[in-house]
């Protein structure tokens, strides 16, 4: 279906973009990207994919809205102790009428994944859900004034090959913006089919400047043997 009138005028200035064009745009209409966690670092990115077009966002959290959420992008101290799954869906409901925010359901069949666990474990593993399951994924983590950012195409090497050590300290308001913005913008590439080859990478953020380093497979591990 092409654009109505109203999408064609809300996205005109990205679809001038290089490289872009409605049908691009169509495709990110008809994208379901499943978030893993409703957080400091996926509240921007959400706001981001939603207001690029993305089709439906289904978001994934099962903690509730604690004071400290207020700092970021999606939730306000009146809703703490609130389920912050929902608190995003409400959010990002106001932010655009042409994205839709749901809760991630069984059966759903995401085009992507885009992980903001606060959960270095839950990282991983929603990370190899989505490798098993074939589909790209981005996986972001705040770490202090700084991250990561990791871009994981469909063959290339897996989250676990491609993560670093953290060091475990407390995320800054800023750097988690950041980060969200990096993140969606990976996962625009990958729904949108402008990365070259498998090739992954990873984009590390320290004190407001980003370095992209392509990521390589460990010796051994099973993501070289393909989907299992």
């Amino acid at each position: 279906m092409t654009l109505t009138e109203a999408e064609s005028a809300r996205f005109a200035r990205q679809l001038i973009l290089p490289g872009f064009s409605p049908g691009a745009q169509e495709c990110l209409r008809g994208a379901q990207v499943h978030v893993v966690g409703a957080g400091s670092v996926a509240g921007p990115a959400m706001l981001y994919l939603a207001m690029a077009g993305v089709g439906s966002l289904l978001v994934d959290d099962t903690v509730d809205v604690a004071p400290g959420d207020a700092e970021g992008w999606l939730h306000v101290a009146s809703r703490t102790g609130q389920s912050r799954a929902l608190s995003a869906i409400e959010a990002l409901g106001a932010a655009s009428s042409l994205s839709r925010a749901c809760p991630f359901g069984t059966g759903s069949a995401p085009s992507a994944t885009l992980v903001c666990a606060e959960s270095a474990g839950v990282a991983r593993e929603a990370a190899e859900r989505a490798r098993q399951a074939g589909i790209p994924h981005v996986v972001a983590g705040a770490d202090g004034d700084g991250g990561e950012v990791v871009s994981i195409p469909v063959g290339s090497p897996c989250y676990a090959c491609a993560a670093r050590p953290g060091r475990g300290l407390a995320p800054q308001p800023g750097a988690s913006a950041a980060l969200g913005a990096l993140a969606a913008l990976e996962l625009l590439q990958l729904l949108l089919g402008l990365t070259v080859g498998p090739a992954g990478r990873r984009l590390s953020l320290t004190s407001g400047r980003p370095e992209a380093l392509p990521t390589t497979r460990l010796p051994g591990c099973t993501c070289g043997g393909g989907l299992r």
